[in-house]
């Protein structure tokens, strides 16, 4: 059962069709109901996912005396142990817990994309709260939050949260939120130099061969061969990493440039470059946007066969989402007809990665298992369930 996955953006694409024409009550009225339908269907989840296993078993052995240690031998940042600690101690069990970290998460970022909808700065379609919602459950929403990437979902949030001091320059606020954010996952840092881009100088054909070389030439052997190179001047367990991940990378074969996914984002960085001037002149912060925009794109190239670190250009994704909303309101043909086109696309890719990983294929809610009487399962009996649907 792989239905619910597609309740809220279902919801969103319906209400994105018909925003037009309601009224500011009704409009947040709905936005509350699709934004409650993606807590339930996706931070909810009782058994599906890979993550959860390890912050189970940390959550269940963390106390005050161990907490710090516990953290460092697994990795783990302090602000997140310290966060897991503090629920835990109040009394909420693990699932409860996550529930409440993946909430914070996805809440927060949606109503960041509300408040940006109805500030003076959106521009055409970008004013669709319920697009940019659509956009952000069918791409992200599963990954974030089904797959269980907590701590990486809850910095996230808080990144996203920094940019409204991003676009009114308030350096200390932003960096001190920037900061925030890295206390539940490192990378969060990453965003530090976007304060000081406020523009990109260089023209649209050099943007378009920069992005194209990279998309051509970083290949995961080129890389592995820089890294391990710059590996050799000194043992850095991040590098150390990303060379285990490109390794990985090419001995399972996973390396597909033209793979449709890939295709569709580099168009679209051409569909945006051709729109440039529009874009960057549509607000005061324009030629910010876009610049971020960029970024995106770069990262995105460059990280497409570093693994789990490829996540990193999904704190540039908000600009991206932005950006791809503007766009359908400035092309000639008819925009409707693209938003279908693209929404089509984006289910389908939704579908084919359930179908790909078994632990979402059988669809599990702790709300429905609670009220079955199933929600007290041990960490046994849990991967017992899981191991099952492996085999199968």
């Amino acid at each position: 059962m792989i239905f619910p996955y597609f309740i809220p953006p279902s919801l969103a694409f319906i209400a994105a069709i018909v925003e037009k024409g309601m009224q500011p009550n009704v409009k947040r009225a709905v936005y509350r109901l699709v934004v409650l339908s993606a807590v339930v269907v996706y931070c909810c989840v009782y058994l599906n996912g890979s993550d959860w296993p390890n912050y189970e078993m940390f959550f269940e052995k963390i106390t005050w005396y161990n907490w710090i240690k516990e953290s460092r031998d697994l990795g783990f940042e302090l602000g997140f142990s310290l966060c897991m600690l503090l629920l835990k101690v109040i009394g909420f069990n693990f699932m409860i817990a996550l529930i409440i970290m993946k909430s914070f998460s996805l809440i927060t970022i949606s109503h960041f994309f509300y408040k940006f909808s109805l500030s003076k700065y959106a521009y055409g379609d970008a004013r669709n709260i319920f697009l940019l919602l659509f956009i952000f459950y069918i791409t992200n929403g599963m990954y974030l939050y089904v797959e269980t990437i907590i701590r990486f979902s809850i910095a996230l949030a808080i990144v996203i949260k920094s940019f409204k001091y991003l676009f009114i320059h308030k350096f200390i606020l932003f960096l001190l939120l920037v900061l925030l954010a890295s206390l539940f996952h490192r990378t969060a840092l990453v965003v530090v130099p976007l304060y000081f881009i406020r523009s990109i100088k260089l023209s649209s054909i050099w943007l378009f061969v920069l992005v194209a070389v990279v998309y051509i030439f970083f290949t995961p052997q080129m890389l592995l061969i820089v890294f391990k190179f710059i590996n050799g001047y000194g043992n850095n367990i991040f590098i150390a990493k990303l060379v285990a991940y490109l390794e990985l990378t090419i001995r399972l074969r996973q390396i597909n440039p033209l793979a449709i996914g890939n295709i569709v984002h580099f168009l679209f960085f051409i569909l945006i470059l051709l729109f440039r001037k529009k874009l960057e002149h549509i607000s005061k912060y324009g030629k910010q946007f876009f610049a971020a925009t960029m970024i995106f794109f770069v990262v995105y190239f460059i990280t497409l066969y570093m693994g789990p670190v490829s996540r990193i250009r999904l704190f540039y994704n908000f600009f991206f989402i932005i950006a791809l909303a503007e766009l359908f309101s400035m092309t000639s043909i008819n925009r409707g007809v693209i938003f279908l086109i693209t929404a089509i696309f984006w289910i389908c890719g939704m579908y084919l990665s359930i179908e790909r990983n078994f632990c979402f294929k059988h669809y599990t809610n702790y709300i429905t298992a609670t009220i079955e009487g199933k929600a007290d399962l041990t960490l046994h009996e849990k991967f017992s369930i899981y191991r099952s649907w492996s085999v199968e």
